[in-house]
């Protein structure tokens, strides 16, 4: 088996990060505690083992991969095999962000981004520090 290149690990290692990130924050917003969380396209809740960062618009383009609007919490049943439920995705994101912001994001989709190492070095380390944040406000809250 090929070793992965130093790139890939730190994407890797980022999105680890960000989706760790972004679905404790989403379980604290949808059901106070860190465990449990409310899918963004079905509106079921679900053990956070059992859920994903998901994307509101299907993109291979780097330009929303780490953007905090544009991924919520979802099910694995709507972000995997529901193929993202993107119709629903974006009736919720037009309702919370409106229509303005859904149209800016479409057009990221269309930008091309090319992360350095350095740079998803930062947005691993980024989203350590922001969920460590969120975590001590939680147990404050609690």
């Amino acid at each position: 088996m090929a070793k992965k290149s130093p790139y890939k690990k730190a994407k890797e290692k980022a999105w680890t990060s960000f989706s760790k990130y972004i679905r404790t924050r989403d379980c604290i917003a949808t059901t106070k505690t860190l465990d449990e969380g409310v899918c963004v396209t079905c509106g079921r809740k679900f053990d956070i083992k059992k859920t994903h960062a998901g994307h509101a618009i299907d993109s291979r383009c780097m330009s929303i991969l780490f953007d905090e609007h544009l991924v919520n919490l979802q099910c694995i049943g709507c972000n995997i095999y529901g193929n993202g439920k993107y119709a629903e995705y974006s009736v919720w994101f037009i309702n919370k962000y409106g229509l303005e912001e859904w149209e800016e994001k479409v057009a990221l989709k269309h930008t091309m981004k090319k992360y350095k190492v350095f740079e998803l070095e930062e947005i691993e380390q980024k989203y350590k520090d922001k969920l460590e944040k969120l975590l001590e406000k939680w147990e404050k809250e609690s």
